[in-house]
């Protein structure tokens, strides 16, 4: 066979993948969601809570603690507004506050300082901790095949580390108790980072990783500390976790109608269409599963799981049983 036409045939072949790849999606997503408790509460008795400042080793450790301590006050915030437990008092207001005291601001660092910034502040509870990040870029080198010359050739490309960490602690004001300390910490590695069907094409083909991959350094930090922060709030607060399913297109108008709907929040009129798609095409397991996705998110989870199941016995799919161990795990909750 001609190289070019070699070439050009499994371009067509990463292209038809590509393309291909969500023929049975209809487009339509819903979202689930599902409170979780908090895996360590703040106590009932505490009704005013503090974010001190995030510390750090150095100017850009302080500068991420900044937005570590901001980014923390703002999610709790969201939550307490939706669970309605205390009064949230930011870095910024507690400064201000010891400011019209005539106190002055002290690093929150430990048990003690928290107590006596805590006091001044009349806050129940304080949150302290530090922001560590590090990140950086090495040059190297892999061996590719050249088409051109029909020999393998070493071609340079960048390679990008990224880490963060956060550590948090929670203390009683009034007795200095530690209610809770945790330490997250996440990494972004280029080299680890699975490529699509079209970057591993070009990098068989000479092309390589060049900078332009790489997201920027600051994005990188900024996104793992929100990964920090996040998963520290989790843990500390009720939160809801959101679940998203993709919906099928079906094989018949009653499902591409019912579609329409869902995507509309009208479940229960969605229900009943995808119920006569089932009816009318036995053998349609988009209807069947679709079925599911809209009694579990009315709530019904025994009716969706034998949704599920009876649509992961048509058709074996990953999605299928997925769904069908979560609603039995929300069962038993």
């Amino acid at each position: 066979m001609n190289r070019n036409v070699a070439q050009w045939s499994l371009i067509g072949a990463v292209l038809a993948c590509g393309l291909l790849a969500g023929c049975g999606d209809s487009g339509v997503a819903i979202q689930i969601a599902y409170d979780r408790p908090a895996m360590y509460p703040i106590p009932q008795d505490v009704k005013r809570l503090a974010v001190a400042e995030f510390g750090g080793r150095g100017p850009a450790d302080k500068r991420w603690g900044d937005y570590a301590a901001d980014r923390l006050t703002g999610l709790l915030d969201v939550l307490n507004k939706q669970y309605r437990r205390y009064e949230l008092v930011d870095r910024k207001r507690l400064k201000a506050i010891m400011d019209e005291r005539a106190a002055q601001m002290m690093l929150v660092s430990d048990p003690d300082s928290a107590q006596k910034v805590g006091k001044i502040a009349k806050v129940d509870a304080m949150i302290y901790g530090n922001v560590s990040v590090l990140a950086r870029d090495e040059r190297a080198f892999k061996q590719v095949y050249d088409f051109q010359t029909k020999q393998n050739k070493m071609v340079p490309y960048l390679k990008r580390y990224a880490q963060a960490a956060v550590n948090f602690t929670m203390n009683d004001v009034q007795t200095t108790k530690t209610l809770a300390t945790v330490t997250i910490s996440r990494e972004w590695d280029s080299e680890k980072q699975k490529k699509s069907g079209m970057e591993a094409f070009a990098a068989a083909f000479g092309g390589g990783v060049t900078n332009q991959n790489l997201p920027p350094t600051e994005q990188l930090l900024n996104q793992l500390v929100d990964e920090c922060v996040s998963e520290i709030v989790s843990r500390i607060s009720p939160h809801p976790v959101v679940f998203t399913e993709k919906l099928g297109k079906g094989k018949s108008d009653l499902v591409s109608t019912a579609n329409k709907l869902a995507k509309a929040n009208e479940f229960r009129e969605a229900l009943e269409l995808y119920k006569q798609g089932a009816e009318v095409k036995p053998d349609d397991v988009d209807a069947v599963f679709n079925a599911g996705v809209m009694l579990e998110a009315m709530g019904n989870r025994q009716e969706a799981e034998a949704m599920y199941d009876r649509a992961f016995k048509m058709k074996p799919k990953e999605q299928y049983v997925m769904a069908r161990r979560r609603v039995r795990v929300e069962k038993s909750n």
